[in-house]
């Protein structure tokens, strides 16, 4: 058994590195280059995969009279070339458009370069897994041929051939047979699970399961605050009945292997029907994690692990997945940073939106069509019709964005979460952009959240205001109070910072010193008092509550809730 298992194993270990080297290099020559290598290398694989491999293999090895490990490599080598070729195409043609390739182009490095330092290193895991796989495929397939003898030549052994020789002996002997069958299924089990677990290496995600939501349960999670706590119940704001969005203390964590990042911290926020909402902060505030708690679409393992959101009453923390996907698009909708990614590549923007309009109306086709072109003109876009004919490689970012915003009024829903939807475009179209959406939140009585990084698309768009930093709330409350009279040192730099048209030639934009605090960091204190120009003893041991320091508006700040420490900063 453990002699022949020397030659099983080596026979399909080498077979698959053969299998791996052709199929890599041949699927690199076909995505990277393309034209008649693409063509003559696929048309190859297409011709191999229309006759039966085991058929191909017993016809070879059944006209040599004496084979050996040699023969038997290269029979079960060759062949298995086209499956990794086909999977190594594909993945290179999504990798040879991006950015990272197109600047390899521009510093001059030739196609060899290319594709051996820039592509490959990008495509290379999903090999190893695929090989690890195809290697316990190659040991059943080296039994099975072994089995009916077209394996190696006796006396030299191999399980295929002591199961054969077992079977010979069932009546008299039957652990002859059984014991090479043992073999071969733990061994081809242990394979699978190894490249299981590969994968999971090389795709954490794949590891607790790709987009799968992970509920709240029905008591609240235990969560600890390194806030000090705010016993003043009667600072805290009311809702009033026009209030449908409440967000509570949400808490919003990563638990990753031996640490945990907290995205979001104690985020408390409300919003009225027909009002906008701005979010604003710098790069990884928390702002899109809040964005995508609301909607729950957080990637996993991410997980809201304390607070409520409360969407008319309903905590959508608890929902069921059921409930969440009836409320997605027709209660709620969300248009994504970016648009060219959003948007399905191979579907024509027109069968996009004829398919969102059929999820949530019974309508005929020729009905969607027309809300879908109705949708087009209200975004602005001059031939709606020329537009759903067209897919969003033809179309330009701004007209992208559009679309989107189009997508996501079609079914009218009562909330729509806007995360930064003028980032990538220039200043012309961000205000025609933003603009369209203003008067459609406006004419529709929709509630907005606007995600930016930008305080004066703030200041402009919206009502309300959340500044976030470091996942937490520095300062919340009307958009006019706040950016006239912060009371948040982060809130003052992040206007100071602002273009202003006063500005003389020989002043420079004010910016703020530091960055942000690392994600896995454990804050301890307030998190901007590295960057702060107030920065006192107490902010480095204490973070600060959030208290009210006027009507309707809420900051984090020590300075506010130690008038001598004010006093003495003004």
């Amino acid at each position: 058994m453990l002699y022949g298992a020397r030659n099983s194993l080596v026979i399909a270990l080498l077979a698959v590195l053969l299998s791996t080297t052709l199929g890599t290099a041949a699927g690199l020559l076909a995505g990277f280059l393309g034209g008649w290598w693409d063509t003559v290398i696929m048309r190859l694989g297409d011709m191999q995969l229309a006759f039966p491999f085991i058929l191909l293999a017993i016809i070879v090895l059944g006209v040599l009279p004496d084979r050996n490990a040699f023969h038997l490599i290269l029979v079960l080598g060759i062949p298995g070339w086209i499956l990794y070729a086909r999977v190594v195409r594909s993945r290179v043609l999504a990798e040879r458009s991006k950015d990272y390739v197109t600047a390899a182009k521009a510093i001059g490095a030739n196609r060899m370069r290319q594709m051996v330092k820039y592509v490959l290193p990008s495509i290379w895991q999903v090999v190893v897994v695929i090989a690890m796989l195809d290697f316990g495929f190659l040991i059943l397939l080296e039994a099975t041929l072994s089995f009916l003898g077209f394996g190696l030549t006796p006396p030299t052994p191999s399980w295929g051939g002591i199961l054969a020789e077992g079977r010979r002996n069932m009546t008299i002997a039957p652990w002859l047979s059984i014991m090479p069958g043992l073999a071969i299924m733990f061994t081809v089990l242990a394979i699978n699970l190894t490249a299981d677990g590969a994968a999971d290496i090389f795709d954490p995600k794949l590891k607790r399961g790709v987009f799968r939501r992970i509920r709240q349960s029905f008591s609240p999670a235990a969560y600890v605050s390194d806030r000090v706590p705010n016993d003043d119940v009667s600072e805290a704001p009311s809702l009033s009945a026009s209030q449908f969005l409440e967000v509570r203390d949400l808490s919003v964590s990563f638990p990753l292997e031996g640490r945990v990042v907290h995205a979001v911290r104690q985020v408390s926020f409300t919003l009225e029907r027909g009002r906008a909402l701005g979010i604003v902060g710098e790069s990884g505030s928390g702002k899109s994690v809040t964005a995508s708690a609301i909607i729950q679409l957080i990637d996993p393992p991410g997980r809201v692990t304390h607070g409520e959101i409360l969407f008319e009453g309903r905590d959508l923390t608890r929902a069921s997945n059921e409930d969440m996907a009836k409320l997605r698009g027709k209660s709620i909708g969300m248009i994504f940073q970016n648009p060219t990614t959003s948007l399905n590549p191979v579907l024509s923007i027109g069968a996009q939106m004829i398919e969102t309009i059929h999820v949530h109306r019974k309508v005929s086709s020729a009905e969607a069509r027309e809300l879908a072109t109705r949708a087009l003109m209200d975004v602005g876009i001059g031939d709606p019709r020329g537009v759903l004919s067209r897919y969003p490689f033809q179309l330009s970012g701004g007209m992208n964005q559009r679309v989107m915003i189009a997508l996501a009024m079609l079914a009218q829903p009562e909330l729509l979460i806007a995360d930064e939807p003028t980032t990538a475009l220039d200043v012309t179209t961000q205000a025609q952009i933003l603009e369209q959406l203003h008067d459609l939140i406006r004419e529709r009585h929709t509630a907005l959240i606007l995600i930016t990084h930008d305080i004066a698309l703030v200041s402009e768009y919206t009502d309300y205001v959340v500044v976030l930093y470091a996942g937490q709330v520095c300062e919340s409350g009307p958009v006019d109070a706040v950016i006239h009279t912060p009371h948040h040192p982060y809130t003052q730099a992040l206007i100071a910072s602002m273009p202003r048209a006063d500005l003389q030639s020989d002043q420079r934009l004010r910016t703020i010193p530091g960055e942000l605090p690392g994600a896995t960091d454990v804050l301890i204190g307030c998190p901007f008092a590295p960057r702060c120009a107030y920065a006192m003893e107490i902010c480095t041991r204490v973070n600060p509550p959030l208290k009210a320091v006027e009507r309707e508006r809420q900051a984090a700040c020590h300075l506010e809730t130690l008038p001598a420490a004010k006093e003495e900063s003004l």
